[in-house]
């Protein structure tokens, strides 16, 4: 097949330390091309260039690198002008698949292409505008992420859900080692809806430590000084953006990933990231979690509030005294117990969320829509 893969701008693919999206990208990318396939990835050119695929680029470098000498009205310009002349060089393209991974705008020139066009959005289907636009353009077929980001627009055409995947040859299995595995990571960005101050709450309570490795985007400076005056620094420890090394580090080391999400997350590749390394997740059971998270197994389920109850888990206390009494939980497993727990999170990853997996569901779709075409 000839498959040209769309990325966003933001970062490179892949990212060279926060992002999703653009790993994801990369990682179909890659496998793809191992496949025999040809790819065509357009990118930002400080992307990653391969033998597997051809890196396209779209730009000099990614967006986030110049955000801070370019405003945001002249950063959407340009990237609009930049997906005007994408859409030209594509439509001449005999490509069999065209992956769309950056959102509705590339939909509205989708009249343009002759190739088959496949959406995959990568946040929640939550503003009027893009959701009209995806409505608009439902002759086009769409993947979900997971079965919970469809809620709401369960009308738009999707063909499939495809769990993210990740390549597990990089983030290796760390089985329990006697008196390591003692801090609780926080990997996300730092802002409201990742729930980093909840986070603290629950190290403050516990009083076991707390290491955030966290991005602050400008738009979260804000909530970034509301955190910091409201934590004990003897329990919490600020980390910064890391990067693919420090990141590793953090979660295989760590007792538990906390994620106190307070949105309803899409997907979250932190949770199979610390799965992949064995570290158990204890999440706020919004969004995709429940479908990522086995309670009780690979970590522990807490509702958000009597309000948001989405199950009956392990922990029967809501909120932020429901993740403290997680904590207490997983920190009071024997020795023989919590290695178990470590194994069981890697099994659960390696059957069902590894980049080889992600890309046996993105080739079956590209076949399955060809198909259809010569039918």
């Amino acid at each position: 097949m000839r498959i040209a893969l769309v990325a966003p701008l933001l970062e490179s693919v892949p990212p060279k330390k926060y992002g999703g999206t653009e790993w994801i990208v990369y990682y179909i990318a890659h496998e793809m091309g191992k496949r025999g396939h040809t790819v065509d990835l357009y990118a930002s050119g400080d992307s990653k260039k391969e033998s597997g695929y051809n890196l396209i680029p779209l730009s000099l470098k990614n967006m986030r690198s110049v955000e801070k000498v370019m405003s945001q009205n002249m950063q959407e310009s340009i990237k609009t002008i930049i997906l005007s002349d994408l859409v030209k060089v594509i439509s001449e393209k005999n490509y069999d698949i065209v992956h769309n991974h950056i959102g509705w705008r590339f939909l509205l020139f989708s009249s343009f292409l002759n190739s088959h066009l496949l959406t995959t959005h990568h946040s929640l289907f939550e503003y009027e505008v893009q959701n009209f636009a995806f409505r608009h353009y439902k002759n086009n077929a769409f993947v979900s992420i997971s079965n919970n980001q469809r809620k709401g627009v369960e009308d738009l055409p999707f063909v499939a859900t495809i769990y993210n995947g990740i390549d597990e040859s990089l983030f290796p299995f760390q089985p329990f080692k006697r008196g390591e595995h003692k801090h609780m990571a926080f990997l996300a960005r730092m802002n409201h809806e990742k729930g980093a101050i909840e986070a603290a709450q629950v190290a403050m309570q516990t009083q076991h430590e707390l290491r955030l490795g966290c991005k602050v985007d400008p738009v979260d400076k804000k909530y970034y000084q509301e955190f910091k005056s409201t934590i004990d620094t003897k329990f919490i420890k600020v980390l910064g953006e890391v990067g693919n090394k420090d990141r590793l580090n953090l979660l295989s080391n760590a007792r538990c990933l906390l994620a106190p999400i307070n949105w309803e997350e899409p997907f979250g590749l932190m949770f199979i990231e610390a799965l992949a390394c064995g570290t158990p997740v204890i999440a706020f059971a919004r969004g995709a979690a429940p479908e990522i998270v086995l309670d009780g197994l690979t970590g522990y389920l807490v509702n958000h509030s009597e309000e948001m109850r989405r199950g009956d888990y392990v922990t029967k206390a809501v909120g932020v005294k429901g993740l403290s009494e997680a904590i207490k939980k997983i920190y009071l497993l024997s020795d023989r117990e919590y290695s178990e727990m470590r194994l069981r999170c890697r099994w659960h990853f390696e059957k069902n969320f590894t980049s080889i997996k992600m890309a046996d569901g993105y080739e079956a779709v590209y076949k399955e829509l060809i198909k259809k075409n010569k039918k």
